[in-house]
């Protein structure tokens, strides 16, 4: 099932997730940006070939970054600057995360990337609604918690 706004997929969700995407477009796969590629495009208010988007690399951020809650401030005013923006653009943005990505959904939704890293996803996206064990869904109304 394709959603509108923010997707966090793993395993058989990705899978679900090209399904759709080939049954309602009569395509291949979607587009695929790295999680730079997309933020450049965002930023510069470039509307994409197509609404749908996969994105890989999205966890290496945090891989590579050395302040975690730093990264996770930068990215949610970064997405509630250009909020209405993607409101009125609308794209469906699934970011796809390797199978060894598992989500700890405590009072904060994580995404545990190795023994020692994690991601708070509530910090960038606000909260995210459980669609099913491998996959997470936000509008664009970004929101603190």
């Amino acid at each position: 099932m394709l959603m509108t706004g923010y997707n966090l997929v793993r395993g058989p969700a990705v899978e679900a997730f090209r399904a759709s995407f080939t049954h309602r477009y009569h395509r291949p796969e979607p587009e695929t940006l790295s999680a730079v590629a997309l933020l450049r495009h965002i930023e510069r208010k470039e509307r994409l070939e197509h609404k749908v988007i996969q994105v890989a690399g999205f966890p290496d951020l945090w891989r590579v970054c050395d302040d975690d809650e730093r990264l996770a401030r930068m990215l949610f005013g970064f997405f509630f600057r250009r909020m209405n923006w993607l409101q009125n653009w609308n794209p469906y943005i699934y970011f796809i995360l390797p199978a060894d990505v598992t989500f700890n959904n405590a009072a904060h939704l994580y995404l545990r990337l190795s023994s020692d890293v994690y991601a708070d996803m509530t910090a960038v996206f606000g909260q995210m609604r459980q669609v099913s064990s491998d996959h997470y869904h936000h509008n664009f109304t970004v929101s603190q918690v």
